[in-house]
């Protein structure tokens, strides 16, 4: 065999090998943020003074755009008490981390992170979110976000209560996939 013959031979099953470990490797955690794409009518639902006090109703839309198989950008636009309120955030799953990972900004002076697992089973995304009020104390926050079928999933976000090692629900938003 001519030396051509065995780079081109080698070369095949390196690439070959190569492509069988990338396909295997897929995490099961794209299911979830591939979910996420398209424009979703959302009720949210908030209780500011915690979750026995009466709650505040309005309602949003979130345009999300998938970036590859691994990141979703989304836009959340809404009006809360008269005022405008716009998020945005990119989330995905980071191969490095092993994990879901995200950023959220909105008009304030800082930026929230958030690290996450996905229940394949109850179709749930936990989040683990870190973020901080505007005196630049940080606060965590706890976020489950359920797909109920493949329009419509609903999110529960929890923060402290009195007690720092107790969460409390303090919002929660049912999106609606818009056909």
């Amino acid at each position: 065999m001519k030396i051509g013959t065995y780079l081109a031979l080698a070369l095949s099953l390196a690439l070959s090998s190569f492509a069988e470990e990338k396909a295997a490797a897929k995490p099961i955690e794209l299911e979830a943020i591939q979910s996420l794409a398209g424009i979703w009518d959302a009720e949210i639902e908030v209780w500011p003074s915690g979750p026995d006090s009466p709650s505040i109703k309005f309602k949003g839309i979130e345009k999300n755009r998938p970036y590859g198989e691994h990141w979703v950008a989304s836009d959340f636009d809404s009006e809360f008490m008269g005022q405008s309120m716009k998020i945005h955030s990119i989330v995905g799953y980071d191969l490095d981390q092993k994990q879901l990972v995200g950023t959220v900004i909105d008009h304030g002076p800082y930026s929230a992170s958030m690290q996450g697992t996905y229940e394949k089973e109850s179709k749930t995304v936990h989040w683990t979110t870190k973020a901080k009020d505007l005196n630049g104390k940080i606060m965590l926050q706890k976020t489950f976000m359920t797909q109920k079928n493949a329009n419509e999933r609903v999110l529960v976000l929890m923060t402290h209560g009195a007690d720092k090692s107790d969460f409390n629900k303090f919002m929660q938003i049912k999106y609606i996939k818009r056909p």
